[in-house]
C-alpha cells in the first residue's frame, strides 16, 4: 500500500509536534506561523492518519511520524537540498553549533579545583560572560535563519523565539537559558538543529 506524501501544511504541523515531543495548538501555531484553526484541522487529519495522538489538549507523535516526515521532506525540499547557498549556511551552522554547545556546557557546569561541578549561578559575572557569548551566537544564527526563511518562511519563527528568550534571559529570567520545560535558548536551538538536518536530509555530526 502506497502512503500519500504529507501536504506541506501537514508536514509543518507534524514536524513541530515531533520536534517538541508533545505540544498544544498554541505552541504549534507559533512554531509554524499558522493560525490556530489551521493547526487544529491539521492535527485532526494527522490523527486520522495515525501520525499523532492527543493527550488532553496536546499532541504526541506516533512511531510512524518520523518516517512520514523523512519521506515528505525529500519531496518538499528537493530544490533546497540542491541549493549551494543553503549548503553553505548549513556548513557554517555546524561551526556555530559547536561553540553554542561549549557555551551551554560552561553555563551548566563550572571548574572548581580541576573538577566539573554544577553551576549554582551565584557568580553573576561568570554567568554574564556566558550570556554574552550566547547572545552573539544567536545573532550569528539569526543571520543564517534569514537566508533559510527566504526558502521557507517557517524558519523565520525561530528568530522570533530566540529574540524573546534572549530578552527574558537578559531581563534576569535565566531559566530561559536551558530549562527543558520552557521555550529556552537550549530547546529552540535543539529544535532548529533537528529541523535543519531533516530539511536537508543530513545526519547529525556530534
Amino acid at each position: 500500500m502506497t502512503v500519500a506524501v504529507l501536504e506541506k501544511q501537514l508536514y509543518d504541523v507534524l514536524n513541530a509536534v515531533v520536534l517538541k515531543k508533545m505540544a498544544d495548538i498554541s505552541a504549534i501555531s507559533e512554531a509554524t506561523a499558522r493560525d490556530d484553526e489551521d493547526v487544529k484541522t491539521a492535527m485532526e487529519t494527522l490523527g486520522e492518519r495515525s501520525l499523532v495522538v492527543m493527550v488532553g489538549e496536546s499532541a504526541m507523535p506516533t512511531d510512524e511520524a518520523v518516517a512520514a516526515l523523512v519521506t515528505a521532506a525529500a519531496k518538499h525540499y528537493d530544490e533546497v537540498r540542491q541549493d549551494t547557498v543553503i549548503a553553505q549556511v548549513a556548513d557554517k551552522f555546524e561551526a556555530v553549533n559547536q561553540r553554542f554547545l561549549e557555551a551551554m556546557s560552561a553555563w551548566q557546569q563550572v571548574d572548581v579545583g580541576g573538577r566539573k561541578v554544577a553551576n549554582d549561578h551565584q557568580d553573576s559575572s561568570y554567568d554574564a560572560k556566558i550570556i554574552d557569548k550566547m547572545d552573539k551566537l544567536v545573532s550569528r544564527l539569526n543571520r543564517q535563519l534569514e537566508v533559510l526563511a527566504e526558502r521557507d518562511p517557517r524558519f523565520g519563527t525561530y528568530s522570533t523565539r530566540f529574540d524573546r528568550a534572549m530578552c527574558l534571559v537578559e531581563g534576569g529570567e535565566i531559566d530561559y537559558v536551558s530549562s527543558p520545560t520552557l521555550d529556552s535558548l537550549h530547546n529552540i536551538w535543539f529544535e532548529f538543529h533537528e529541523d535543519l538536518l531533516r530539511t536537508l536530509g543530513r545526519a547529525r555530526k556530534e
